[in-house]
């Protein structure tokens, strides 16, 4: 009897071992929350800022809009990040300042965090 449950086992083990998907090495860059956004943000050095791309976000960044900018969200969650020329991922910080008299009225800040570095 004993043989037979050693037998059931090792046989639904190797099933097991043989049906299993690899573990997936894709990142945060794979997936389908995350996307580039660097289009959409302009430099506070560039005067676009302040005239036609007035509503744009804007960063402030030793690297402008120069290196790629990523952003995550799911429910209401997410982040920013810089990806400096290294290829490690810097924390953009986000500030909202009120441009007008509604509380929708605000334009989005991104400040460059050189001393959080991502594990992406």
């Amino acid at each position: 009897m004993i043989k037979k449950v050693f037998a059931a086992t090792a046989l639904a083990v190797g099933a097991t071992a043989l049906t299993a998907t690899p573990a997936s090495a894709d990142g945060i860059y794979d997936s389908p929350f995350t996307s580039e956004n660097t289009e959409r943000f302009v430099s506070a050095f560039d005067p676009a800022a302040y005239g036609p791309r007035g509503n744009d976000p804007i960063i402030i960044s030793p690297y402008g809009t120069g290196q790629p900018i990523y952003s995550w969200s799911f429910h209401g969650q997410g982040q920013s990040w810089q990806v400096d020329p290294s290829g490690n991922a810097h924390l953009l910080r986000g500030i909202s300042i009120p441009t007008g008299s509604s509380e929708g009225d605000v334009r989005g800040i991104a400040i460059y965090d050189p001393f959080t570095i991502l594990d992406y």
